[in-house]
């Protein structure tokens, strides 16, 4: 047999095991022993990461992010899934993609899926300026190039578009999140899946908020899960999602087991936040600097020594 038949089944039984075996968030095989049985969650640019101030981050001119055919419920068809280790929405069919805001190519929906704590305190993996929200929700698309998501998620660096939304707990229930919640009893147990009819993929995001800006923060990462493999390019809103106490209780009443057991509920689903390791954090928006900054940068500029004219074009690349 050719040696490059051999590599091939090499890698496909690699990838394999990977996906099958054991993992969890506690306990054995949890988020502390992940490296060690999965190499690639050891790595140095893993996700998910504590977003600094935006003074901190780097401004690059990118685009909003564009959405494809999340607003057509006849055009696609949804599965909802608890898979033990969070609720899963899985997108059977249909076009839908995203595109645009400095991505590298076009990026077909394959999923989304939720993270949450077992009160309101805590939940989301990233954090911001060392803060955490209730519940992070993960839209996940894959490069349409790879041809799919399993293809898509072992190649490094535009293998897949991740996009990150925070949640924020309300007085009130937010009534587009209202046709998933009320289906979420139908899988209360690891294993349980059902079709999901009569939810509106773009509701579901901030861009229909009265509210909603176009700013997110960028950087390079992985998955937030074994395998951890180093493929996603990240972008987190920074807009915030309303969800009540209420709605949220109906998350964190579902179970990880294959049967009802006692207490064993599906909660802190979440990977705590890893080193940046000299990774750059974008923005896609510019801040305002203070006066003191201004007078400082006027006084760097005056202090520093004059030169012949020269074009200086820096560009900041997005991986």
């Amino acid at each position: 047999m050719a040696t490059a038949e051999w590599i091939l089944i090499f890698v496909s039984v690699y990838v394999f095991s990977l996906d099958a075996a054991e993992w969890h968030y506690a306990g054995d095989h949890g988020i502390y022993e992940w490296p060690q049985d999965f190499p690639h969650c050891g790595e140095v640019r893993q996700s998910p990461i504590d977003f600094p101030k935006v003074e901190d981050m780097t401004y690059s001119k990118m685009t909003p992010i564009e959405f494809h055919g999340f607003d057509d419920p006849s055009k696609y068809l949804l599965k909802l899934e608890n898979n033990g280790h969070t609720v899963k929405v899985n997108v059977e069919s249909g076009d839908v993609y995203v595109e645009g805001g400095g991505l590298p190519g076009r990026f077909k929906t394959a999923q989304f899926h939720f993270h949450w704590g077992h009160s309101g305190d805590e939940g989301s993996e990233h954090t911001f300026n060392g803060h955490n929200f209730p519940m992070e929700l993960h839209v996940v698309n894959y490069n349409e190039k790879y041809g799919n998501i399993s293809n898509a998620a072992t190649k490094g660096g535009d293998g897949l578009a991740v996009l990150g939304f925070w949640y924020q707990v309300s007085d009130h229930d937010n009534y587009a999140l209202a046709p998933l919640i009320n289906e979420l009893g139908q899988v209360p147990v690891k294993g349980s899946k059902l079709n999901l009819t009569g939810v509106n993929l773009g509701l579901l995001l901030p861009i229909h908020m009265d509210e909603y800006n176009p700013h997110f923060y960028r950087y390079s990462g992985s998955l937030t899960t074994p395998p951890c493999f180093q493929s996603v390019v990240w972008t987190v809103f920074d807009n915030k999602m309303p969800i009540s106490s209420a709605q949220l209780q109906m998350f964190q009443n579902l179970h990880e087991d294959k049967e009802l057991q006692g207490d064993h509920f599906l909660v802190d689903n979440f990977r705590p936040t890893q080193p940046l390791n000299d990774r750059i954090i974008y923005r896609n928006f510019e801040v305002a600097t203070t006066g003191h900054e201004q007078q400082q940068q006027q006084q760097e500029h005056q202090q520093a020594p004059r030169r012949k004219a020269k074009v200086n074009v820096r560009l900041h690349l997005v991986d």
